[in-house]
């Protein structure tokens, strides 16, 4: 019994300190300017450095604020792009296959489309389990050209299960 309350207890300490030191780390990204007060300190800067500091600090942030809002465009612009080259693969498909063809292309397109797991929903990307996320296995089907082919035993590779003796003396 006692072991049970000093385990349990135990757990509930560690817990509560790695939740705290969590919290302390927030805490102190959200309150830290650049140049803190530490490194003012340590490196003996004047004024007139941290000043210069403040102002570099601040442009660096501008910065990285506007490759930010540059690489979002870039996203938006390559899905449209992605959009518009689809719809033309579409529009030629049309002109190309008869009405009935067509038809049979479109209802193949939506069973892709609905046996394919959502790939931009991030929320049901967040709900995987970590091992499936991250176990480094590519998850192919067996006729997809780029699944590995199972490796066959070289002809003088001993056996895994070696036949019996008296199958040998048959």
């Amino acid at each position: 019994m006692k072991r049970t309350i000093v385990s349990v207890a135990l757990v509930l300490a560690l817990s509560m300190s790695a939740f705290a030191g969590n919290q302390d780390k927030k805490q102190r990204r959200e309150k830290c300017e650049f140049p803190c007060e530490q490194i003012v300190k340590d490196l003996n800067l004047s004024d007139k450095q941290v000043s210069k500091l403040k102002k570099a600090d601040e442009d660096f942030d501008a910065e990285v604020k506007a490759l930010r809002e540059k690489r979002q465009e870039a996203q938006k612009s390559f899905k449209e792009s992605m959009k518009a080259a689809k719809e033309r693969r579409d529009s030629t498909m049309k002109s190309i296959l008869t009405k009935d063809q067509y038809i049979q292309y479109l209802e193949q397109k939506l069973e892709r489309l609905e046996k394919r797991p959502m790939q931009h929903n991030m929320q049901r990307r967040d709900m995987q389990p970590m091992n499936k996320r991250f176990s480094g296995k590519r998850h192919m089907k067996p006729g997809c050209p780029l699944t590995p082919a199972p490796e066959a035993p070289a002809p003088d590779a001993p056996a895994i299960n070696p036949p019996a003796p008296e199958a040998l003396a048959k």
